[in-house]
């Protein structure tokens, strides 16, 4: 080995543990719910873009107020003629004959700076109005979003829960039926039971196999998601940290009711009003065109002419001037007063949705409110039976195992386990959805958050 291949050795095997455990550390992800959330909020691509329109309308309300600041031009101009306009002048004015003059210079020169200053445009000053709302209302979006953006991420979370609490739960019965075919394996051999019923055992431990096998794939999926929730690459490994444990349900559910709702707290309620500000804005400035606008110039600028060009560089001539200017809209052919009609219009119908999605508002709440105290009734109930059902598994598996028990018995109380185990998931992902949607309806998701763990 020579002096080279020996260095790049030495140096694989220095930087080999140090690639292997960086990729130990990228594969090992955990999260927790808050965790998740935050990660959502920081990297999914809906929130930046969000940001960006409320960035944007910032910028539009820079463009509004422009309008009502100075604004300086500055002009220059080079004319060359090489052939001079006549100018004819009739007989009797300066002479008994008719007379052409051809008046000017070949080379003329101009250059100017203009200062305009607005003094009064109604138009205007609603317009940097209307921007400041819709600027309200793409913060607010932006908000909205990120509340979605939790929603939508602890959704997928729980889902991700559920599947591990049913495959813990699986888990143990695959532990139980292999004990059990282990022992009933024996007495088959020893005659003490039919090869039918261990036969049956069999396939009921395949069964539950085949169910962590199916729901191993679902957690999987529900992985996948998650990731594609929060804003992760899908080839990214990560694994939760939360139980159901962690989850449990109360001694009670939430229990704010229809007559303690705040609407003003929802997001969505407050970009109704936000919508119809806008509107009432918009007639204002419809309006507003009727009115005259006024603004004050100043210009200084200076001329040169000359029969040459190089004399047009030199020989310049100054002036300076300084006006007032209005403009006063007299008649457009009724086009204003449509746009005011139909601005009219448009406000009236807005305050309509306002009030139907008022009705809509309140009756999530008390959808929601309802919800939540159902499915967490039903919860307590799947878990008792489930506790229930576990014991009775354990005791007929037991009593089947010493011959005291007869395989309808023991096959009842798999099926009963089995069915409360069902239960049991699909009440407590209900009950975690049915909270979530409590919080996103009632315009406290926020909160849900900081009380995370």
């Amino acid at each position: 080995m020579n002096i080279k291949s020996k260095w790049q050795k030495q140096l694989l095997m220095l930087i080999l543990p140090l690639l292997l455990a960086g990729k130990a550390n990228a594969q090992n992800q955990i999260f927790s719910l808050r965790e998740c959330i935050n990660y959502t909020l920081q990297h999914n691509a809906n929130s930046t873009i969000y940001k960006n329109s409320a960035q944007s309308a910032a910028e539009k309300i820079r463009e509004s107020r422009s309008s009502l600041l100075p604004s300086v031009s500055g002009n220059v101009g080079l004319d060359y003629n090489p052939k001079l306009a006549t100018t004819v002048m009739p007989a009797g004015s300066l002479s008994s004959k008719e007379s052409k003059l051809q008046m000017g210079n070949k080379y003329s020169n101009t250059a100017y700076v203009q200062v305009d200053q607005t003094i009064l445009d109604r138009s205007a000053s609603l317009e940097l109005k209307s921007s400041k709302e819709n600027k309200a209302i793409a913060d607010l979006n932006s908000l909205k979003e990120n509340e979605t953006l939790i929603y939508n991420t602890a959704s997928a979370y729980y889902d991700v829960l559920t599947y591990a609490e049913k495959g813990r739960l699986l888990k143990e019965s695959e532990k139980q039926y292999e004990t059990t075919v282990g022992i009933l394996k024996i007495r088959n051999a020893q005659g003490e039971v039919k090869k039918s019923e261990y036969d049956r055992a069999r396939v009921n431990y395949s069964n539950v196999q085949f169910e962590i096998e199916s729901n191993s794939s679902s957690y999987k999926l529900a992985l996948n998601k998650l990731k594609n929730s929060i804003g992760m690459d899908i080839d990214a490994t990560i694994s939760i940290t939360d139980s159901v444990g962690g989850m449990a349900a109360k001694d009670a559910p939430l229990t704010i009711g229809l007559n303690d709702f705040n609407v003003n707290r929802l997001i969505d309620f407050q970009i109704d009003q936000r919508n119809l500000n806008l509107k009432k804005i918009d007639i204002s400035q419809k309006k507003a065109a009727y009115l005259p606008t006024v603004s004050i110039y100043g210009k200084y600028g200076g001329n040169a002419y000359g029969s040459d060009f190089f004399n047009t560089l030199t020989n310049w001539y100054d002036y300076s001037t300084i006006g007032i200017k209005a403009s006063i809209p007299i008649f457009n052919g009724f086009k204003r007063q449509s746009q005011v009609a139909q601005s009219k219009l448009s406000l009236a119908s807005q305050e309509l949705t306002n009030k139907l999605n008022l009705q809509d508002y309140k009756l999530n709440v008390e959808n929601a409110f309802t919800n939540i105290v159902s499915t967490y009734t039903n919860l307590k109930k799947a878990k008792e039976n489930l506790q229930l059902a576990k014991e009775m598994m354990d005791a007929s598996t037991v009593e089947y195992k010493e011959g005291t028990a007869t395989l309808s018995s023991f096959l009842d109380a798999d099926y009963s386990y089995k069915e409360a185990r069902t239960n049991y998931t699909t009440s407590l992902l209900d009950y975690l959805t049915a909270q979530l949607s409590y919080y996103k309806n009632t315009g406290t998701i926020t909160e849900f958050v900081t009380e995370l763990k």
